[in-house]
């Protein structure tokens, strides 16, 4: 069985993880496990298609690598980090576990979480969001299969990359923003997404389904997607002293952005004034 903690544990308020996609054979797996294994924190947010379904109902794939990402996260929540599991569309039949738990997992259709530093954020996974992204079942087909070959082509681009020492490199997040198309469709799904949490009266929401990971403040609302664990890599943390950090994990570590408590800047404004 694999241990929840490490000696070199990193302790969080809360880590937010979404689209692991276990069970897919693009899974970056070996990564998530280590960041997992180095990551400890009072919440465990999982928001949504931790395991593809979907892909398991076409060919089953379970390597001992992702046995062991699911073990840990089972394992966490035996230990005493509250895991909250927010299903999404390809794991949509956790769904019906809603307000219940499973082996100390707790399952929501979507969730408040009460931030000590940043107020009431809203968790829901997004495919709810899809008709405002997809113009036609057509579109909707064509960009999955589009999708498929892209992340065919990244795989066969980061094997070459090891072969030359080279850190991982998203070649589906670099179409992404060289695409208009796709820039347009993500500012859809973050407007859609802003507009669900001001229905909500929250202030701030958190979600995942588009893969393209973000954190910012957008119409005074905090605005997080997690990204996911086929191509980016990403986790979205909240430290102990309220920052929130947007990071990637493969062979390196990089944070990708950060956020401290509007509080904290205000105060820091007038001390300066």
């Amino acid at each position: 069985m694999t241990s929840a903690a490490t000696s070199t544990s990193r302790y969080c308020q809360a880590i937010w993880l979404s689209d692991l996609h276990l069970g897919e054979k693009h899974c970056r797996a070996a990564y998530l496990l280590k960041f997992l294994q180095q990551h400890q924190s009072e919440y465990l947010f999982l928001v949504g298609d931790v395991v593809d379904m979907q892909a398991l109902n076409r060919r089953w794939f379970w390597p001992d690598t992702h046995q062991q990402v699911f073990q840990l996260i089972v394992d966490k929540a035996r230990n005493g980090t509250k895991v909250i599991y927010v299903p999404g569309n390809h794991d949509v039949s956790m769904r019906r576990f809603d307000g219940g738990a499973v082996d100390k997992i707790e399952v929501h259709q979507e969730y408040v979480y009460h931030s000590p530093s940043h107020g009431k954020l809203l968790l829901i996974h997004g495919d709810e969001f899809d008709r405002e992204l997809c113009a036609s079942r057509f579109d909707a087909w064509l960009g999955d299969n589009a999708y498929d070959l892209v992340l065919f082509l990244n795989r066969i681009w980061n094997a070459g990359r090891r072969v030359f020492g080279l850190p991982y490199q998203s070649v589906a997040r670099t179409l992404k923003q060289c695409s208009a198309k796709a820039e347009s469709a993500m500012a859809r799904f973050r407007t859609a997404a802003l507009t669900r949490a001001a229905k909500a009266g929250v202030d701030g929401v958190v979600c995942g389904h588009i893969h393209h990971p973000e954190l910012q403040y957008l119409q005074g609302r905090v605005y997080i997607n997690t990204g996911d664990w086929v191509e980016n890599c990403t986790a979205v943390l909240e430290h102990m002293d309220g920052r929130l950090e947007l990071c990637h994990y493969s062979e390196v570590e990089k944070p990708l952005s950060r956020l401290v408590p509007q509080q904290a800047v205000t105060e820091a404004v007038v001390r300066v004034g």
